[in-house]
């Protein structure tokens, strides 16, 4: 089984403009407002796929409500984790000409209690192969050893750890438990500062991951591993469209492809080629954690696979 955990849920909004014009008004049109952040819309992908999964987020009394309905109506399991904490707002505005702008608030910190209560679902509901993956941003003020703490517990339960996020406590993270990362290019070159993907991956598994994927936008992903591999994947034809929910289709199939499976045997090539069809499948959403999976059918023989190394 997959957890995910939303550590900074929001209120995701997606508007339709023609052309976004900056520094002048536009009518919008509301193409989808849902419970979102990125460990629920890695959720919502894994609900497509018909994987078994929890999805945890802390969410307070005036939300929880339009929340449960939500998930409810995309097919996510979710758990959520009482908060004081008020939701926080993230609004997509996406162009026809391909283009997604995104706007996030920050959000606020957590207190310790709802961390506390986090390590303790974690604590009882993981089990020898499953996985945890912890996806997007953390509150402004969270104390990395409150991440540290939660990793732990995973790692504690024999749960295999994904992290997609960036900064400090991600590197706290690695120091503490070997872990999958799977940043983006500039995510990965501001956690290593090293511009070249390979290299940048290279360079996070010197920081403690056994694995590290980055992700190129419509050039695909590289995979090293703590083992040696070098792995490229890549669409044949680039895709366009909105590519907000791409990289969480992408953790989404990682995940799905790790679970239940020891690290030595992972089938990486055909991970890879999956996690790249659903995640070039995510680009011809508008929303978010949403994947027709006759598009994932359709470009799966279009992925390319190199092993460098």
């Amino acid at each position: 089984m997959i957890l995910t955990l939303t550590p900074n849920p929001a209120r995701d909004i997606t508007y339709a403009v023609p052309r976004l014009h900056v520094g002048e008004s536009h009518r919008v049109s509301v193409t989808g407002t849902h419970a979102g952040g990125k460990g629920l819309n890695v959720a919502g992908v894994l609900a497509c796929m018909e994987v078994e999964h929890v999805a945890i987020a802390p969410v307070g009394d005036g939300d929880r409500a339009f929340f449960a309905e939500d998930t409810a109506q995309r097919g996510i399991r979710l758990r959520m984790v009482d908060t004081p904490v008020p939701l926080r707002r993230s609004v997509a505005v996406f162009s026809t000409d391909g283009l997604a702008t995104v706007l996030n608030e920050q959000g606020e910190s957590q207190p310790q209690q709802v961390w506390d209560d986090i390590v303790g679902i974690v604590r009882d509901t993981a089990r020898p192969g499953d996985v945890l993956a912890i996806s997007g941003s953390l509150p402004p003020g969270t104390p990395a050893d409150a991440i540290v703490s939660l990793c732990r517990a995973a790692a504690d339960a024999g749960a295999e750890l994904v992290v997609d996020g960036r900064g400090r406590w991600v590197r706290e993270v690695l120091a503490a438990i070997p872990a999958l990362v799977k940043p983006n290019a500039s995510e990965a070159a501001s956690m290593t500062g090293a511009e070249d993907p390979t290299e940048a991956a290279r360079l996070l598994v010197g920081q403690g991951a056994w694995a590290a994927i980055v992700s190129r936008g419509p050039e695909g992903i590289v995979l090293v591993t703590a083992t040696g591999r070098v792995i490229e994947a890549r669409p044949g034809t680039p895709g366009v469209g909105n590519a907000t929910g791409a990289g969480d289709a992408l953790t989404a199939a990682i995940t799905a492809g790790l679970d239940g499976v020891a690290r030595d045997e992972v089938d990486w090539p055909a991970v890879l080629r999956v996690g790249v069809a659903w995640s070039a499948a995510a680009v011809r959403q508008t929303v978010a954690g949403v994947i027709d999976r006759t598009d994932v059918d359709a470009l799966f023989d279009d992925i390319v696979v190199t092993e460098l190394a």
